[in-house]
């Protein structure tokens, strides 16, 4: 799919860490911000944030899994998006 973010923004909060509201990751989802809601309230929604170090130092990447989706966000210390990679993923965890 294509890389609807680059170039855009990830806000950070008081304490220095990154926050996707839930209305851009319902958009981002094809859901609506209930159904996020639901899908989180249940545990089927998990992300993760890796900080990079030796040439990727001064990034990280995030990513959002629901079901077999999988929304993987490259960001720089500044919060801007180098990459956006949305994809299928296979049961043995890789990109279809």
């Amino acid at each position: 799919m294509s890389a609807q973010e680059t170039g855009t923004f990830v806000e950070r909060n008081a304490e220095g860490q990154f926050e996707i509201g839930a209305e851009r990751l319902a958009r981002r989802f094809g859901l609506g911000v209930d159904d996020l809601r639901a899908m989180t309230a249940r545990g089927q929604v998990r992300s993760s944030v890796e900080r990079g170090d030796g040439e990727d130092a001064g990034r990280w990447r995030l990513s959002f899994r629901i079901g077999n989706r999988r929304w993987r966000l490259t960001v720089r210390e500044d919060g801007m998006i180098e990459d956006d990679e949305f994809s299928i993923v296979t049961s043995g965890g890789r990109s279809a």
